[in-house]
């Protein structure tokens, strides 16, 4: 057990080495977890009413309180056992590894801090779910640092009691935040029984912080009037575009069936680009303890994808990979929203099931070109990982010019959406006659790429003209 002395948590899991990820997704936590996410999802797709709604975040928070607690007693024994002092006699011991060594309460911390993640996933596809999938709102809540931990938070209790009373008071559902990687301003929203979304911060003391009130009239601002989104330093808004969201879902779904049959499989994408599916339970089957011959046969799937693609010859991969991106992110769709089957999605959620997807840069100019635009690649003729804002390729239109920069490749990689599509709909933000200096897009019609039912839960709707209250504990902002 001494190598795993240099993991941390949050550490990706591609970056631990060899035997860690099998010792992480072999935890009986994890697998567990697996099966756990799975049933969620399946109860969340049933979910027609805000009493549905209520019940089921109450058993969410109850698998996050969970989690969070057995994360905290974890990071307790670590702090302890780096002093040399003795293990507390409170904690229950990890499933195996010797309990008195600090490697095995290490992997056990790394564990959990990914179930937390994932847990979180499931709760930002329920975010997604009671605002219908509206990315508008999703974009504009996700402007701050992550929450971090709630368990044991001082304002806590607050937050679930609000919670109560307004079911208990006005059968009103309010979405806790806290159980969601996505929304980091205000601490609740509320549904109305006539359509209305309110934000309340709630405090243990009667007077909020100015601040994080300014957040939450920034984000019913920047929804409802085109306000410049909170955090902000520039003039950053949304842009909704009449060209609708073309993505290639089915696709990675069929593709998924594929590996799951036969350990993995690729395939070409339409506009320059290849996929490639794996699957962790028959890649094992398939391979057993003969990693070399998986990781070769993955390379070989690989390089047949890049080939069948046109892509296997271009200077210029731009690559994204799933595994362990459960809420790294707080903008990108969460896998529990995809519609895929739920124990297909918690599969990709927990990492039993992970894909990769390259797209040549050189196609992306092309997309343009068939948009009417110019394009070009910023990235330098070297091997680097995508990240921040980084420059990757840029339109140019006349006199006018738009960046695509890492961070907003998420889509293209992730979600599968369609470079022409994309292009076009750069072309309609370059034409506007006066485009916000740092736009915010959201394609048309985005939310059909997610519905995986015809259930509506009522109180979801179209933002409305913004109103206010106040009461001794929040402030509530409507949406």
């Amino acid at each position: 057990m001494g190598d795993y002395l240099t993991i941390k948590p949050g550490q990706p899991l591609i970056s631990t080495g060899e035997e860690h990820p099998r010792a992480v997704l072999m935890h009986p936590a994890q697998q567990q977890m697996a099966s756990t996410i799975a049933q969620l999802i399946t109860w969340l797709r049933t979910c027609e009413t805000l009493e549905h709604c209520y019940e089921f975040q109450h058993h969410l928070f109850g698998y996050l309180y969970e989690a969070q607690e057995r994360h905290q007693q974890c990071s307790r024994v670590v702090k302890r056992l780096k002093r040399g002092q003795s293990l507390p006699a409170d904690i229950p011991p990890p499933p195996s590894g010797d309990p008195a060594e600090l490697a095995t309460w290490q992997l056990e911390l790394y564990v959990y801090e990914r179930l937390i993640r994932q847990l979180r996933m499931v709760g930002d596809g329920f975010a997604w779910t009671c605002f219908g999938y509206d990315r508008r709102i999703i974009l504009a809540l996700s402007r701050n640092d992550s929450p971090g931990i709630s368990y044991g938070k001082d304002g806590l209790p607050y937050e679930l009691g609000a919670i109560q009373e307004l079911w208990k008071t006005k059968q009103h559902f309010a979405l806790h935040h806290d159980l969601t990687n996505c929304l980091r301003i205000a601490d609740l929203t509320e549904f109305t029984a006539d359509g209305k979304r309110l934000f309340h911060e709630i405090k243990a003391k009667p007077h909020t912080e100015k601040k994080q009130l300014e957040r939450a009239q920034a984000v019913v601002d920047a929804i409802n009037s085109g306000g410049v989104l909170p955090g902000s330093t520039g003039d950053s808004r949304l842009v909704e575009l009449k060209e609708p969201y073309v993505t290639n879902l089915k696709s990675l779904n069929d593709l998924l069936q594929l590996a799951k049959r036969n350990g993995s499989h690729g395939m070409k994408l339409p506009q320059g680009r290849a996929i490639v599916t794996s699957s962790l339970p028959a890649m094992i089957g398939r391979f057993r303890n003969d990693m070399e011959g998986g990781a070769r046969f993955l390379d070989v799937t690989r390089q047949q994808a890049y080939k069948r693609a046109g892509i296997d010859k271009v200077m210029h991969h731009i690559k994204g990979y799933s595994g362990d991106t459960a809420s790294r992110s707080p903008i990108m769709a969460p896998w529990s929203i995809y519609p895929f089957s739920p124990t297909d999605c918690a599969g990709l959620i927990c990492d039993f099931l992970f894909f990769d997807t390259t797209v040549s840069g050189d196609a992306l100019v092309e997309s343009l070109g068939r948009a009417g635009l110019r394009g070009e690649v910023l990235l330098a003729r070297a091997h680097g990982k995508l990240e921040g804002d980084m420059p990757v390729v840029r339109a140019y239109w006349r006199d006018r010019a738009i960046t695509w920069h890492a961070h907003g490749l998420g889509q293209l990689l992730y979600e599968l959406a369609e470079p022409d599509a994309l292009a076009r709909g750069v072309r309609e933000l370059i034409q506007m006659d006066d485009p916000p200096g740092e736009p915010v897009v959201i394609h048309g019609d985005e939310a059909a790429s997610w519905y995986t039912s015809k259930r509506k839960i009522p109180g979801r709707k179209r933002p409305a003209e913004h109103e206010r209250e106040t009461d001794h504990r929040s402030e509530p902002h409507e949406v």
